[in-house]
């Protein structure tokens, strides 16, 4: 029955909900835009099959604009998944398929669902431009505001993508922060230090800060950690941030707690960079995570810190919620 209604949600959201005819303006009114949909990587210990499926449903249908944006067929982008075989499916991979199925833009997003939360990220990144990619993160209680979430999201790529390549006055358009790599351990002892790995860009030079955003399920979202960059950052940065996860409101965290963390970069103008998600759990048994090997580009010697991350975790089963 649950499922039933799920199907019947996500229909009518997509029937309700059809291209606007209205969107008229474009980049090259002779050119037809090839947009590729990776299938959502999933966190979670239930089967959101349904819900990815769901999902790929609504984007195909808002995206495509007749004779202006066409979706590429589910099959072929699979096939081209397969061929690769990514170790992992980051922005580079993604990037790597959309241009061998020969697309103009990729989605490419995550699910993760802990207890009855679900979060959602999702970015939209341009093959034929260097600009950052559009990007929507969201956590809610449930599936119904995560779809508008996306329903939104799809409605936006439209205009991205057909919006003219000039703002008034002739002026280029903003780029903005982009993080062109990020890494952490997805598994820690709670008390060990954890460092997130973050390379960023910005052709502009006007970086100026860091954010992680920190979700637990049963709590919420904890307030947004800042670390502010140097002069010397503003238009290149690599380096990590270092988070000594031992709470002072805690001694102890229960077994396979699991979080969400979240960084993002912004300018001074406040545009935000894309944004990179991690599911973490937090588990007795595994090893240290400065034992980890790390990827490149983060297996250098220049690699510095950048700054910490201040967050303080509850126990839920200590702490009344």
């Amino acid at each position: 029955m649950k499922l039933k209604s799920i199907l019947l949600f996500l229909f009518l959201v997509s029937f309700l909900t059809l291209p606007s005819p209205s969107i008229t303006q474009s980049r090259d009114p002779n050119k037809v835009y090839k947009v590729a949909i990776l299938p959502f990587m999933i966190h979670s210990q239930e089967n959101l099959d349904y819900l990815r499926e769901g999902i790929n449903d609504i984007l195909t249908s808002r995206i495509t604009v007749e004779d202006r944006i066409v979706v590429i067929e589910r099959s072929i982008v699979e096939r081209a998944l397969y061929e690769e075989r990514p170790m992992r499916l980051d922005e580079a991979a993604a990037t790597k398929i959309g241009m061998k199925v020969g697309a103009d833009y990729i989605v490419l997003g995550s699910i993760t669902k802990v207890r009855e939360y679900i979060s959602l990220d999702v970015r939209l990144i341009s093959i034929v431009e260097e600009k950052p990619p559009v990007t929507v993160y969201a956590q809610q209680k449930g599936i119904d505001d995560v779809m508008v979430k996306i329903n939104d999201f799809a409605q936006d790529i439209g205009y991205k993508i057909l919006a003219p390549r000039t703002m008034a006055g002739g002026q280029d358009e903003p780029r903005g922060p982009l993080i062109t790599h990020a890494f952490t351990v997805e598994r820690i002892k709670y008390g060990d230090i954890l460092k997130v790995y973050i390379e960023a860009e910005d052709p502009d030079g006007k970086m100026v800060r860091i954010a992680t955003v920190v979700d637990q399920a049963g709590y919420g979202r904890y307030p947004i950690s800042w670390v502010y960059l140097k002069e010397t950052d503003r238009k290149h940065f690599k380096g990590y941030l270092q988070w000594n996860t031992f709470s002072s409101k805690t001694s102890i965290l229960s077994e396979g707690t699991p979080i969400t963390l979240t960084i993002s970069v912004f300018d001074k103008s406040g545009n935000r960079s894309n944004a990179f998600t991690f599911p973490i759990t937090f588990e007795s048994g595994v090893k240290r995570a400065s034992s980890y090997q790390l990827p490149s580009p983060f297996d250098q010697k220049d690699v510095r810190k950048l700054g910490s991350i201040n967050i303080e975790l509850m126990d839920l089963t200590i702490w009344p919620q």
